[in-house]
């Protein structure tokens, strides 16, 4: 009898251990997957309200059949893919010609998005980091050419140097954000915070080079984390500071700034799926700010690129040669996104096809529940930008909506100049 209970008292111990690892298991699944295993709960369905409704500036004259076109647009585009909120601003001449938001930047309390409602413009925030350094370049601040071990040197020295240069166009060999043996296990979905630059690099200091640096393209958010570290070496101030004392103060860009310093009037992340939606899964992009996690509005970014085009910001040599050229690399060939400094930068037959190509620069930006797409036509002094506050895997829509803009705005110019293209 007491054999009997002896063996049944183990059974029960190993019977509680087991359910103990299998518990422990299942946690460690559900966490390191975690984004996967909540796709699926909490979805609700969009309500019927008009989300065209909204605010808009003043609608100038000269450009009433245009906004007017792309107005148009606009609302078929909320219909068609579900955009819970939209903003978008066009700028000409050192100007903001106008600028709209529609739809709720809160859906669960319908509180409409404003013209001062920040989105999340992930990838964006590359050119906004490659813009306040080009102005550091210009002031003589931070050489973009020189080796950055003695600026930064808690970052390991590798075989071989790195430039911010190369950091600012993809060609350092720096990885992007990838798995990892992290709480979710993709770094993309990362969740820990990082209170500076210097703990953010500790994600991948330790990672070897992908090439030796100038001599291959390889796209990483992360590359701009070691730039901006870069830049607060060179001088001497925090990344954040430069960014409001070296680009939003002086251009009035007031909605322009770091998830983590964002308050009031924030568009709310959301995933999208069969004419439902939800909130996105919750991420800090504390990991990556420099390139993937400022938060701005459409009207800033045209005010930034604005002052790019009009020679305000910076030289126009430094200007020319930084954003609108496309990094070569050593073998003497044009990287494979014709990538410049922070900027993609080609002609382009997207606007009005292969009879006439458009020199552009420009960026797009995927963050979770958020996209955006920024754009400069240097020939005609332009820029638009777009965001909207849900997950989508590019941002095909947001540049088939800019470049109608564009095309309609240059054949107007055609048109004044007598048929003539500028």
């Amino acid at each position: 009898m007491t054999k009997n209970k002896t063996q049944g008292r183990r059974s029960l111990k190993r019977f509680a251990v087991i359910l103990s690892v299998l518990a422990f298991l299942g946690y460690l699944i559900f966490r390191l997957f975690e984004p996967v295993f909540v796709w699926n709960s909490g979805w609700q369905s969009f309500s019927n309200q008009d989300r065209t409704m909204g605010e808009q500036t003043a609608i100038p004259a000269d450009y009433a059949d245009i906004i007017f076109e792309a107005n148009k647009n606009l609302d078929a585009a909320i219909t068609a893919n579900n955009f819970p909120a939209v903003s978008i601003a066009f700028g000409k001449g050192g100007k903001l010609i106008w600028a709209r938001a529609a739809g709720f930047r809160d859906l669960d309390n319908k509180v409409p998005a404003t013209l001062d409602t920040k989105f999340r413009i992930g990838s964006v925030s590359k050119a906004v980091t490659a813009t306040t350094a080009a102005r550091l370049f210009d002031e003589g601040v931070l050489d973009i050419d020189a080796p950055i071990k003695d600026l930064v040197p808690y970052y390991p020295q590798k075989d071989f140097d790195i430039t911010t240069r190369q950091l600012m166009t993809h060609t350092a060999g720096i990885r992007h954000y990838g798995p990892c043996l992290c709480f979710p296990f993709d770094e993309y979905s990362n969740q820990k915070h990082h209170d500076s630059v210097e703990s953010a690099i500790g994600r991948f200091s330790k990672s070897p080079l992908l090439f030796e640096p100038g001599t291959d393209f390889s796209y990483s958010s992360y590359g701009f984390t070691l730039a901006s570290a870069a830049m607060e070496g060179a001088s001497g101030q925090s990344f954040d500071t430069l960014i409001e004392t070296k680009l939003t103060a002086p251009l009035g860009m007031k909605n322009t700034m770091r998830e983590g310093l964002a308050a009031g009037d924030f568009a709310v992340p959301y995933a999208i799926k069969d004419g439902q939606y939800k909130k996105a899964y919750p991420v800090d992009s504390s990991n990556k700010t420099a390139g993937g996690g400022f938060l701005s509005t459409p009207t800033d970014l045209v005010l930034m690129t604005q002052a790019i085009l009009m020679q305000d910001y910076v030289k126009p040599e430094i200007r020319d040669s930084l954003f609108f050229t496309p990094q070569k690399l050593a073998s003497g060939e044009v990287n494979e996104q014709d990538y410049a400094f922070g900027w993609r930068s080609h002609l382009s037959t997207g606007t009005f096809g292969e009879e006439r190509k458009i020199m552009i620069s420009h960026h797009g930006g995927v963050a979770m529940g958020g996209i955006a797409f920024m754009i400069m036509y240097p020939e005609h002094d332009m820029s638009i930008a777009i965001t909207v506050n849900r997950q989508m895997n590019g941002v095909g829509e947001l540049v088939d909506l800019v470049q109608a803009i564009a095309r309609d705005v240059i054949l107007k110019t055609d048109e004044q100049l007598g048929g003539v293209p500028k």
